[in-house]
């Protein structure tokens, strides 16, 4: 795996409970940061995915705009 070395800032106090976390699970800045994009990655996919199936949904359902939904939501 090629690696870039990055720098960024962060609130002194949102570091130390970083710290802390990382301490706690015996790892290291960088895997913390490394797992956390990953995370956000992964996690940024999925709602892709979601709302790609919403929206094939509410075409389906003859939604097109906001006021489609606020007008279905009335009528229940």
């Amino acid at each position: 795996m090629s690696t870039r070395t990055v720098n960024i800032a962060i609130d002194k106090k949102l570091l130390t409970e970083i710290d802390k976390a990382v301490k706690q699970d015996l790892g290291s800045r960088s895997e913390y940061f490394r797992r956390l994009a990953i995370a956000d990655l992964d996690k940024r996919k999925r709602w892709k995915k979601l709302l790609s199936a919403g929206r094939k949904v509410g075409k389906q359902m003859g939604i097109n705009n906001e006021e489609d939904v606020y007008r279905i939501i009335k009528e229940d």
